[in-house]
């Protein structure tokens, strides 16, 4: 896939900031000869979810500013930030410094409820270091939940496991898997991958039961369930997973853009770039999607991953992700989008990012990633009438 015309489509956009139609390719992430999907930028698209920073983000940074102006100081590409003076150990899922001394630990993986407003607002969301948004049955979508870095107290609303789960984190390198069970064919999937070392299942029927509670002041089941992540961490005996990204700088082919939308049948996503903060602010069906304590969720990269969904044989009512091959995306950091090729051979290998226009390897930026696994076509560029009105 090449940017050129991206390229020149968004240098109009930046200069007269009207709605243009744009067209992206896209390759399927099993079928090289799949249609190409179409990228158009929207005046109005309507929104989903976020997470935010940490303490280790608050170490010194330095900043190196590009060498070229934007013609549009809105869309100005912002600088690159690198940890300065740190020579301690860094978070292996976000490249920022072990402030706390503690990078070796396992990490805790939380399926969390994405289905309705009776799932918000989300609990602990804003720790995690990487969360996977995964089309489920009935045109919605899930998270799940990577905390390495920080582990909050409480985490929830708690739900069921699905297919794609199971290989979507295999190279986490055996962390703990909590979830409010499952139907019985995911079930027996589970206990496969438990017995290949895969991951460490917890759930409210198995191992681990005693850290799920329910909370009645948010509703009835299924959207009360919790789990005491801060406890079951601790009772973790795992080691601590790999880098599933690289870190590295801001590719050379990046192009400034202001907002990403993804559209699925009952899902309205957008993500809009805030130069204030320098991270992706994250909204749900036009509002921002706010965390526990009121605050939006946000992300220093947003990952936009196209792949293949078959039926799983466990629950034929619902979708399961092919995480696994290779296919098209973008990456969203410092306030561009890159057209990238994703790869992943084994479920036990990090993802690898490749440049569509270069053909080097891309780096996220430092921070925490929301990945989207999305398919093909449901990516779209924000226009300016959009964007203002999710941002007032």
């Amino acid at each position: 896939m090449k940017l050129r015309s991206l390229h020149r489509a968004l240098g109009s956009f930046a200069t007269v900031l009207g709605a243009v139609l744009l067209t992206l390719s896209a390759c399927s992430s099993t079928d090289e000869g799949a249609p190409t999907p179409s990228l158009e930028t929207i005046g109005s698209t309507v929104a989903a979810p976020a997470s935010t920073s940490i303490a280790a983000s608050e170490v010194p940074v330095s900043t190196t500013s590009p060498e070229e102006e934007s013609p549009n100081e809105d869309l100005a590409v912002p600088s690159t930030t690198t940890i300065e003076d740190w020579t301690g150990p860094v978070h292996p899922l976000t490249g920022l410094p072990a402030v706390d001394g503690l990078a070796d630990r396992p990490a805790l993986v939380v399926k969390i409820g994405n289905n309705d407003s009776k799932s918000l607002p989300q609990v602990g969301l804003q720790s995690a270091d990487l969360v996977y948004e995964v089309h489920i049955e009935d045109g919605v979508t899930r998270f799940l939940g990577v905390f390495q870095s920080e582990v909050p107290l409480k985490v929830g609303p708690v739900r069921s496991a699905r297919s794609s789960d199971i290989d979507l984190i295999g190279n986490l390198n055996r962390p703990v898997f909590a979830y409010w069970g499952s139907n019985q064919g995911v079930g027996d999937e589970v206990a496969e991958a438990e017995r290949q070392g895969t991951f460490v299942p917890m759930t409210t029927t198995g191992d681990g039961q005693e850290f799920f509670f329910r909370d009645k002041s948010r509703g009835e089941p299924p959207y009360n369930g919790f789990v005491d992540a801060a406890a079951m961490a601790v009772r973790a005996d795992g080691s601590a997973p790999q880098a599933v990204f690289e870190m590295g700088p801001l590719s050379t082919a990046a192009v400034p853009v202001r907002g990403v939308g993804w559209l699925t049948p009952r899902r309205e996503i957008d993500w809009v770039w805030d130069q204030g903060t320098e991270r992706w602010l994250r909204f749900h069906r036009g509002a921002a999607l706010l965390d526990e304590a009121g605050v939006q969720l946000a992300a220093d990269n947003v990952l936009l991953l196209y792949v293949d969904y078959r039926r799983s044989d466990a629950d034929l009512e619902s979708p399961q992700a092919i995480s696994t091959g290779s296919g098209d995306g973008w990456l969203l950091r410092d306030g561009t989008v890159t057209g990238i090729t994703w790869s992943r051979p084994f479920t036990a290998e990090p993802w690898r990012l490749v440049d569509d226009e270069t053909g080097s390897p891309v780096g996220l930026r430092s921070g925490r990633t929301w990945v989207a696994l999305a398919r093909l076509g449901e990516g779209v560029l924000l226009g300016p009438e959009r964007i203002a009105e999710l941002v007032g």
